[in-house]
């Protein structure tokens, strides 16, 4: 479109939509470019607001994608609390306060920019991880008495995790500098051993979602100034948790591997159900960790509870370690004790009393059952513990409900006998509640998120960080609900096309991971492939489904359970008159796109189109990539692809079904490693001759932060549905020749559709 025409269009476009009452003008549809440049609050809204421990302050972490920059841009915003007192005593319409300083950081292509950031105990300011170029980090001091923000290790550095209490008193850790002179020597050599190595290791030794795998990171310190290597016995430490630094700056309590994990381990600290996978073993493979206590000066490590983590044993717990203020007592979020009478014990939320070397459960562990996704009664799993306050008598454990995700926190106290007894429940308010007003994001399904303060009063915004949005007409979505064919009762996001009419029939596309019906999320579930409210704003149907709420992972039913749940889904917005059953579209993601394939290759669902992107398809090429995925696979096939058991794979593998794929698919791969991973459904439906199309993303990310990247990913879905389920092409002279391209798929199509019309009459 040239520019006379552009101009000429939106003129007219302007003269035909004005409300002939008002005068006002139609606001324009959402798009791929508004998703990019929202302002949010990170991926947990709860965790983006803190006050300093003093109480005067709080910071308010936000992030965006910058497409004039090709960046992310993380902020963080520092608010004074007595100018929110004041602004609550001033008459409604009163101008609401502004930040007393923000940070603003858009230093790498990738992104979160602001990483683990967190007061200093002195509330004068806050540390956090900055990435830089290259996917560096380095520590910085955001200092709030001089507003400058003050990096502390090199930028050089990759930093991977940190603790701090001053500027003269913090721990970390960085990434081995030798393995990357290793691969680089290596890739100078005649030849390498790949023997134990994966494929992708080998192959992209620069890309860091496989370079990192096995890296190890060295533990250093700054104490009194003075900073320095931490080593026990003349070798560097490796921690492999997260650092939590004592009130005194001189200890720390993280996690460490076993060095010999005594046989007696393995019937003493059992998972829940005898199927799981997690198990304790015994030797020294690294795989086995416990709580240690390290002098940062000397570098003796003392163990805390002489038994493993939860974790190991697959009872999952969240959350890190901390000290009482006073530095007598060490909380721990979920371990073993040592069994004394060497008989089998359940893990626990337990404190560990430093002077008088005694271990307290203050909450048991209940379990949860992986295979059949079902846990004990009260079973809720952990995501952080706490002394309240710094208090060492007073524990805050904070929850999530399955399969709902609603949140909450116990407060226990402990009493003079030793026990720990509930003393209430309810709503967490540790990180937003000040001298009776809470400091929150207000979201929702359809409400864009804004900062407000609330008392019992009242709630009022302080500051709407996407004013935009106001001429943008950004469409409805509702919380749908259907069963599947056992009865079970599934929830979901429905994304209404803008113009919606009842009785009136739309194309449908169905996303596949994720859904969160509490917060304002336009793409639907993740900035990777997903873009629900663009296509609804194309006049396009969406279904939001999270298959986390019944699919147990790693099972034989992961596949057909979520199967069973798109096909009742879509046969109910049909039933219901909303959906066009002929123009039905799917789109997987990561997990997900297992869960496609298994649609295209068993179900009876009619679809028209689908689209996977960066995934797991338990296929027999991604058996052989990874250990990993080979083990998951097994489990969900029943058996190994060789001898008899590669009669089950040839049955259940989806890989060796494509010639039952009837939809044109999109494949989309992150930068060659992730083409590599999804190379066999391309190649099996192209030997085929059926519609595929490869993309593949210039990224190395996962989760996509990169403006540009994820313009690509989101609008590649919105470009392919629409060209499949509207027979509509952008006009933008930019995107000729992918048209060029999907036209030759199309005719594809009409030649296979075609040759299976008589069998179908049949």
């Amino acid at each position: 479109m040239n520019k006379i025409n552009f101009f000429v269009f939106f003129f007219l476009a302007g003269l035909i939509s004005a409300d002939s009452t008002t005068g006002r003008q139609a606001k324009r549809p959402f798009t791929v470019g508004d998703d990019i440049a929202l302002t949010h609050f990170g991926f947990d809204p709860a965790k983006a607001i803190r006050f300093s421990p003093d109480g005067k302050y709080f910071a308010v972490y936000t992030e965006r994608g910058r497409l004039d920059l090709g960046r992310p841009e993380d902020s963080l915003l520092f608010y004074r609390s007595q100018n929110i007192e004041d602004f609550l005593k001033r008459p409604d319409g009163a101008q609401p306060p502004s930040p007393v300083w923000v940070v603003i950081l858009s230093t790498d292509k990738e992104g979160p920019i602001i990483n683990a950031w967190r007061w200093l105990a002195d509330s004068s300011g806050v540390a956090f991880l900055e990435r830089t170029d290259g996917g560096h980090q380095r520590l910085v001091l955001a200092d709030l008495r001089k507003k400058m923000a003050v990096p502390l290790t090199s930028a050089s550095e990759k930093i991977k995790a940190f603790d701090i209490r001053d500027p003269k008193h913090y721990v970390y850790t960085i990434a081995d500098p030798a393995e990357g002179e290793k691969r680089q020597t290596e890739r100078q050599a005649p030849a390498i051993v790949g023997t134990g190595r994966s494929l992708f290791e080998l192959s992209f030794p620069d890309d860091p979602r496989f370079a990192s795998f096995g890296s190890r990171s060295y533990l250093w310190a700054v104490v009194g100034g003075k900073r320095f290597e931490v080593k026990h016995d003349g070798a560097p430490l490796v921690p492999e948790g997260d650092l939590v630094m004592s009130p005194d700056g001189v200890s720390l309590v993280t996690e460490l591997p076993v060095p010999e994990v005594p046989l007696s381990w393995e019937t003493l600290y059992l998972p829940f159900a005898s199927s799981s996978r997690h198990r304790i073993h015994a030797g020294h493979d690294g795989s086995v960790h416990q709580f240690v206590r390290i002098n940062l000066q000397t570098g003796s490590i003392k163990a805390l509870t002489e038994a493993p983590i939860s974790n190991d044993a697959g009872w999952w717990a969240g959350g890190s370690p901390s000290w009482s203020s006073d530095g007598q007592d060490i909380l721990l979020p979920g371990t073993f004790l040592s069994s004394k009478d060497h008989v089998q014990s359940r893990p626990c939320i337990a404190v560990v009393d430093l002077l008088s070397n005694t271990r307290t459960c203050v909450e048991t562990l209940k379990g949860r059952d992986e295979e059949t996704a079902g846990g004990e009664e009260g079973y809720h799993m952990v995501n952080d513990v706490r002394f309240a306050g710094g208090d060492k008598r007073r524990v805050v454990v904070s929850f999530w409900n399955l399969p709902d995700w609603s949140t909450g926190i116990i407060e226990y106290q402990h009493e003079a006998d030793g026990t720990w007894h509930v003393a209430g429940q309810g709503k967490d308010l540790s990180e937003v509640e000040h001298n009776g007003f809470e400091i929150t994001v207000d979201q929702g399904l359809n409400k864009p998120p804004k900062l407000v303060v609330t008392t019992k009063q009242a709630t009022r915004m302080i500051w709407d960080p996407n004013p935009q949005l106001k001429n943008i007409e950004l469409g409805q979505a509702s919380v749908y609900t259907w069963k599947d064919k056992i009865g079970r009762d599934w929830r979901g996001g429905l994304f209404k096309p803008d113009d919606y009419k009842p009785g009136q029939r739309y194309p449908l596309v169905i996303q596949t991971h994720g859904f969160v019906e509490s917060e304002f999320i336009p793409s639907g579930g993740f900035p990777t492939a997903f873009a629900a409210r663009e296509l609804a704003a194309a006049g396009i149907a969406v279904l939001q489904v999270s298959d986390e709420q019944f699919c147990a992972t790693a099972t034989p039913s992961e596949g057909h359970c979520a199967v069973s749940d798109y096909e009742a889904a879509a046969e109910q917005l049909v039933s219901e008159g909303l959906v066009d059953p002929e123009k039905i579209g799917i789109i997987g993601f990561s997990r997900t796109c297992f869960y496609v394939m298994e649609t295209l290759t068993t179900s009876s669902l009619h679809v028209r189109a689908a689209s996977i992107t960066d995934g797991f398809m338990i296929d027999y090429f991604q058996y052989l990539l990874t250990e990993a995925g080979a083990d998951e696979a097994k489990s969900i096939i029943g058996a190994a692809p060789f001898g008899e058991g590669l009669h089950q794979w040839l049955e259940g593998s989806p890989g060796f079904n494509l010639d039952k794929v009837s939809a044109p698919l999109l494949v989309v791969g992150g930068g060659p490693a992730g083409v590599l991973s999804m190379w066999e459904p391309y190649a099996g439906l192209r030997y085929l001759q059926k519609p595929v199309d490869l993309i593949m993303l210039n990224s190395d990310e996962h989760v996509l932060t990169n403006p540009t990247v994820r313009m690509a990913s989101q609008g590649g879905s919105v470009d392919w549905f629409r060209f499949w389920l509207q027979d509509y092409e952008d006009p933008d002279p930019a995107k000729a020749e992918q048209y060029a391209r999907w036209r030759e798929l199309q005719k594809m199509q009409d030649e296979n559709d075609k040759k299976t019309e008589p069998a179908a009459v049949n």
